[in-house]
């Protein structure tokens, strides 16, 4: 009677490599992960905070393999993903691909691989797995996220980019978490590395990213997916709200003429603004504020005497918050002028809001941040309860998106790449004001001219920069209309294929559409934001646009608000509508500064 093979050589596939089922490195494995400690080999490296991480270098047995699995991921149809979270390519989920190589790498993952990581890391899995494959250009990220969804267990990543180092990007950042167990900084940062697998379990505390890439002249490329198993029970505490804090209107008497352009304070402009307000929800008033004031706060915001703080948790938001009492004269008069009776009142003006108490049972009250922008911040769409429904990020599911071939995309040159940095350049360079000059305070102006000019400059501008079909104020949620995406964005740049974060094998979330739409059509109160923009001349108007979206609704973005100094913007949103400021990119090599004020009735 044959002896019976040992239960590691059953369990050895044929393109994984042979030193992983040895009784060595399974025992280092097991000492190493299950008692937290780190450790770093040839092939092997864990790290167990801020939680537990596995990589295993030299992953696949061959390099011919490798060549193999990456020719014929060559000829997989790709989609570009372009949302507020993610910016990258990706591929249809191999279950769905019949190549030989593809194949195989997929079927061993999901028997003998399967079997293997259920033994050697003691999480319970079964059968079932998700694959696919990403690939990262110039400027593609995936922001702070969990995994933690429906039946993963497992994560995973094999990396099939050669000569990657940490100047590129790209790396798989690791965040540490706060006291209510939400993301803060990143701690650990692992740069890929080629023909390694990297897994992790997921688990409450597994933040991580993909880091931007800031290679002009390659790409990041992997096979990515979990291993999944049953369903645990959700054992975390609610997640705590961002609390505003609000602030009541201050009996302060501001003279208005001191600050603002004096055209804005006539009463037929007030009127003109106020009726734009009313038929589209929103506003854009250029050279708001005289010049000189303008120059002068401008100057201010650079200041060393400023105390800014960064802001998350780094799955909602990521940029600096400036401390108000360490704010210089003047710019501290200007921020504490949004507080003031006097404000109330004019926006009361525009938008004829319930901004100043006549009753005793009216409560108007604002809000105020001064933001300092830089390279690597951002926003994403805050409520995390839409981000785990499969609604979350998907656009009209009639829309036909074109495929595009990963040959195609893979194989840019330096050449094209180094053009689409020289862009951002030249597009900062060409950006310029079309807008009315400023007015100082001459009484003999003629009013009518004024306004004349203002609304032609106006109607050019915003149909050309704040896209929208709908008023905020009057969306009928239960029949979602058609609604405009990104400013120069192609079709191709958005996917339809629904959120990556989403499973698309997982059904379970398959009714929350219209637990949704069930959701938007309560009543829903509104507010005014008051946004202001210093110092984003360097930039391109619709690379760093700040939008509206609505997370109950299906399809697109609401409003898009340019990059433009001394613009006064004003958006009256429901208070389900998120806004959301785009990811800033490492093209962006200086500060910028929003003052964003939030006026509640």
């Amino acid at each position: 009677m044959a002896e019976e093979e040992p239960q590691s050589k059953k369990l050895k596939p044929s393109v994984i490599s042979d030193f992983i089922y040895t009784d060595n490195f399974q025992q280092l494995f097991t000492e190493h992960w299950h008692n937290c400690k780190d450790v770093k080999l040839d092939n092997l490296e864990i790290i167990s905070e801020p939680f537990r991480v596995c990589r295993i270098s030299n992953f696949l047995y061959s390099e011919d393999v490798m060549d193999e699995i990456k020719n014929e991921l060559l000829d997989v149809k790709c989609r570009r993903n372009c949302l507020d979270l993610y910016q990258f390519e990706q591929t249809s989920d191999f279950v769905n691909i019949d190549s030989e190589y593809l194949r195989l790498l997929y079927q061993t993952f999901q028997t003998d691989l399967t079997v293997w990581m259920e033994r050697i890391t003691k999480v319970e899995l079964n059968r079932k797995v998700s694959m696919s494959s990403s690939c990262y250009y110039d400027t593609d990220y995936l922001l702070c996220h969990d995994d933690n969804m429906g039946d993963r267990r497992i994560a995973f990543v094999l990396y099939l980019s050669k000569n990657w180092s940490a100047s590129d990007g790209g790396a798989l950042d690791l965040f540490d978490t706060d006291e209510n167990g939400l993301p803060r900084n990143v701690v650990k940062s692992l740069i890929p590395e080629y023909n390694s697998l990297v897994f992790f379990e997921v688990t409450d505390n597994s933040y991580h990213q993909v880091a931007e890439v800031i290679a002009s002249d390659k790409s990041r490329w992997s096979i990515n997916g979990w291993f999944h198993g049953p369903l645990r029970e959700d054992t975390r505490p609610p997640r705590p709200e961002i609390e505003p804090n609000y602030i009541q209107p201050l009996n302060d008497r501001i003279n208005l003429r001191d600050w603002v352009t004096e055209c804005y304070i006539y009463p037929s402009i007030v009127k003109e603004v106020q009726k734009e307000i009313e038929r589209d929800s929103f506003t854009l008033l250029s050279n708001y504020f005289k010049d000189d004031v303008y120059e002068k706060l401008s100057i201010d915001l650079t200041s060393d005497s400023i105390v800014w703080k960064k802001v998350g948790p780094a799955d909602i938001r990521n940029y600096e918050v400036a401390d108000e009492t360490s704010l210089p004269e003047l710019l501290s008069k200007f921020y504490n002028m949004f507080k003031s009776i006097t404000i109330f009142q004019l926006l009361k003006d525009y938008t004829e809001l319930d901004l100043i108490s006549e009753t005793e049972t009216m409560n108007p009250k604002m809000a105020i941040e001064l933001q300092r922008w830089s390279s690597g911040c951002y926003t994403l769409l805050a409520d995390i309860n839409e981000r785990r429904s499969s609604n979350y990020g998907r656009l009209s599911q009639t829309e036909e998106i074109p495929e595009v071939s990963s040959l195609e995309v893979l194989e840019k040159s330096r050449e094209d790449q180094e053009k689409t940095s020289a862009n951002y350049e030249n597009k900062s360079m060409q950006s310029e004001s079309n807008t009315p000059e400023s007015v100082k305070g001459d009484n003999d102006i003629d009013e009518d001219e004024i306004l004349k000019k203002i609304l032609k400059e106006k109607s050019s501008n915003s149909k050309k920069k704040l896209s929208r079909q709908s008023s905020l104020s009057k969306l009928d949620s239960s029949s979602p209309q058609k609604l405009a995406r990104s400013l120069d964005t192609d079709d191709s740049d958005v996917s339809d294929i629904g959120d990556y974060l989403s499973d698309p094998l997982d059904n379970s979330l398959e009714n929350s559409d219209q637990e949704n739409l069930d959701d938007a059509n309560t009543s829903d109160t509104g507010a005014l934001d008051v946004i202001i923009q210093f110092n984003t001349n360097h930039m391109a108007e619709e690379e760093y646009t700040i939008d509206y979206v609505n997370p109950k609704q299906l399809e697109g973005t609401l409003i898009h608000v340019p990059t433009k100094d001394n613009h006064l913007c004003l958006v009256y949103k429901t208070l389900s509508t998120c806004r959301v400021h785009k990811y800033v990119t490492h093209y962006c090599t200086d500060y910028f500064y929003n003052l964003i004020c939030t006026y509640y009735e």
